[in-house]
Parts: C-alpha cells; sequence; structure tokens
C-alpha cells in the first residue's frame, strides 16, 4: 500500500467514526484535546500526513484507541 492511499483510508475512518458519533467537525476543535478544524478536514481528505499527536487527540474525542484509527 502507497502513503497516498493509507492516508486516504485513514482520513475516511476517522470521517466515519465522526459521523457515526454524531459529530462534527467543530465538535473535535473544543477542549484540552482541540484539533483544528482545517487540520482535520486535511487529515479526512487525506491530504495530511497525520501526526501522532493528532492521531491521539482524534482518538480521544473519538473514544477510540490510536491503533482504531490507522488499523485499515
Amino acid at each position: 500500500m502507497e502513503l497516498e492511499e493509507f492516508l486516504n483510508k485513514i482520513g475516511k475512518k476517522i470521517k466515519k467514526l465522526r459521523k457515526e458519533q454524531g459529530l462534527t467537525q467543530e465538535n473535535l476543535d473544543e477542549g484540552d484535546n482541540a484539533v483544528p478544524v482545517r487540520t482535520l478536514q486535511d487529515i479526512e481528505a487525506g491530504k495530511a500526513n497525520v501526526t501522532i499527536e493528532s492521531l491521539l487527540k482524534i482518538s480521544k474525542h473519538l473514544k477510540v484507541k490510536p491503533k482504531d484509527l490507522i488499523d485499515v
């Protein structure tokens, strides 16, 4: 699997989990584990090389383990 495909799959998985929980991108830009909306948009679109820090913050918001986000 190439990097571009991997990033796209991670982004789609994050978006799917977020929507399943009824959360908006703005919801993840709140609190101690805030991920800026623009960053989240890029991650979900597969345009950003997601950092470990962002994965950790997103996983806390979605109440899943970080490995669940990258297990594609």
